[in-house]
């Protein structure tokens, strides 16, 4: 059942004009995409309340240093149909259905409805509001009146400081005459950025002493190290490290991102290595595998293979980018 709509959410991807990776694993974000400069990290579940705060947190932690956009897909919350046409929202993470994802992505057509505690509720565009009222010379009052509201909830309207109800913003867009309802951007690239304990090391969640240690031997190497849970890979390296504010989104925008990963040589590895290589060429990164033991494949599809012990003779990131770079125009490709 879940097979079907992760296979219908591609098809609206592609029918969009995105490129799609890969399926990811079942506990991280389900696959990435992107049109043009959109990129979007989408998870793909039956039902929207069955995602955890921290596998949410995670998929925004990458789509943070990624500069992507994360997304939620299903059909229900609890025993409820999600409705069409409508945005619900998941620790802070949009939410919709199959329908409104193509008429979003493929008919172009915005959604205005968004779902909350209580009920369904719109945007008002405040500036376009207040001139359309001073226009038919109408006080706050006067519209209030006509609402049975108080003057300070029109206020609040116009000020952009408060949503209301669908009912109430058609009868607001009768008594001015004009389209006042906003719609709503869906996909916008997250920039929350992940608390301060994340982004210094990054190191909190780390899966093993392992993994801790070769993250950490990277660090040292001059590679800025963010690990990221619930992934197909254990973090994100930079190249260089940009000062904070930077660019846009600050450290997250070096001239090189990576994403890393870390086990040992398993078949578990191998499938790690080719999603890793299918999401570096949606997300426009590089990909690399640090292998505990021994690898006799220098490169899986896009991913480079990197053996432990090769690491611990690197000693600077350019060192650490020509092996890459060398790496990758291997033969020796799995």
């Amino acid at each position: 059942m879940k097979d079907d709509l992760i296979a219908q959410v591609r098809e609206i991807l592609k029918d969009a004009g995105f490129i799609v990776s890969r399926r990811c694993e079942r506990r991280s974000f389900s696959l990435a995409a992107r049109r043009n400069e959109i990129t979007l990290l989408a998870k793909i579940m039956r039902n929207i309340d069955g995602i955890s705060e921290n596998v949410a947190d995670s998929i925004k932690r990458a789509a943070f240093y990624l500069l992507a956009s994360p997304l939620l897909i299903g059909e229900r919350k609890g025993t409820s149909f999600l409705e069409d046409d409508v945005v619900y929202h998941r620790y802070g993470i949009p939410a919709l259905n199959t329908h409104t994802l193509y008429e979003y992505l493929v008919e172009g057509v915005d959604p205005y409805v968004y779902s909350a505690t209580g009920g369904m509720y719109v945007n008002i565009k405040g500036e376009a509001m207040k001139e359309a009222r001073e226009q038919k010379e109408l006080s706050l009052g006067d519209i209030a009146s006509g609402l049975g509201l108080s003057r300070r909830s029109i206020s609040k309207y116009e000020g952009g400081e408060m949503s209301t109800t669908i009912s109430i913003a058609l009868k607001l867009e009768e008594i001015l005459d004009t389209a006042l309802i906003e719609h709503l951007e869906v996909l916008k690239t997250e920039l929350e950025e992940p608390s301060p304990e994340i982004l210094q090391g990054g190191m909190r969640e780390a899966a093993s002493d392992m993994e801790m240690l070769i993250l950490n031997m990277m660090e040292e190497i001059g590679l800025k190290i963010v690990t990221i849970d619930h992934a197909p890979f254990n973090a994100v390296s930079f190249i260089d490290q940009p000062s904070k504010g930077q660019g846009q989104g600050g450290g997250r925008s070096g001239s090189g991102k990576i994403l890393t990963g870390v086990n040992e040589y398993t078949d578990r590895m191998i499938e790690r290595a080719r999603i890793m290589s299918s999401l570096s060429q949606v997300t426009r990164t590089k990909s690399v595998f640090v292998v505990i033991g021994k690898t006799r494949y220098m490169q899986i599809e896009n991913t480079v293979l990197i053996e432990k012990d090769e690491l611990e003779q690197i000693r600077d990131p350019e060192e650490f980018v020509t092996i890459m770079e060398e790496r990758a125009k291997s033969c020796c490709k799995r």
